[in-house]
């Protein structure tokens, strides 16, 4: 058993993560099982696969680069622009609402959880050819290791995020169902999307235990 202090995430990119152990270098995939996030908690026990990196590769995944400009910009727009177009929308179906209140609403559930699921499926490719710009995983060694947080705090925090994000996804689904708001729907499948991306910080950064490290290119 190894404990290490140097789980790291991928900057700007929070589907790999970093790892460093006996002055190697590796990094992993910890969104590989889209299924997974529902229930994340299933990485605890099972075999990650661990790609060998260099130190300069792993330094460069560390550092920021400072070529690319902000998207800070972005994400003011989308909220600058959601509230009025929420509005509008809710003014435009509040029609439909009153003559088929329970199928419309059925409709604008299944709409907005199909949103949140293309938005992290979207989140989930993007990131993995982002990766592959800066390094080819398929041609570096391969090793199987089993991870878990080394402390009870990684364990509450992982459980701490899985739960609240869950609650508040219920939260404003029943806050939608109640009040019929458009902006309280956006708020719900913002929230499941972000539930859904849990899986991916299931083991936080910070110290964490190697149980298992099997060298799959001797397999």
């Amino acid at each position: 058993m190894i404990i290490i202090n140097t789980l790291e995430h991928v900057f700007k990119n929070i589907r790999y993560k970093l790892l460093h152990v006996d002055d190697k270098y590796y990094i992993y995939d910890a969104d590989r099982l889209m299924w997974s996030s529902v229930f994340p908690f299933i990485y605890w026990f099972i075999p990650h696969t661990v790609y060998q990196i260099d130190k300069a590769t792993y330094e460069k995944l560390q550092i920021p680069d400072e070529k690319k400009r902000s998207k800070s910009w972005l994400i003011v727009l989308v909220l600058g622009v959601s509230v009025p177009l929420g509005r509008v929308l809710a003014s435009f179906t509040d029609q439909y609402v009153d003559a088929m209140p329970y199928v419309f609403m059925t409709i604008m559930f299944v709409i907005f959880i199909a949103i949140s699921v293309s938005f992290r499926l979207l989140l989930h490719r993007s990131r993995k050819r982002k990766i592959h710009h800066k390094t080819e995983l398929n041609e570096l060694s391969k090793q199987e290791i089993k991870i878990r947080p080394a402390t009870l705090g990684g364990y509450f925090q992982a459980l701490f995020l899985y739960f609240f994000f869950l609650c508040l996804s219920v939260f404003a689904g029943f806050l939608y169902a109640e009040l019929q708001d458009f902006l309280a729907g956006i708020c719900f499948a913002v929230f499941v999307f972000m539930f859904l991306l849990t899986n991916s910080s299931i083991i936080p950064q910070g110290p964490i235990k190697v149980t298992y490290i099997k060298n799959r290119d001797e397999c």
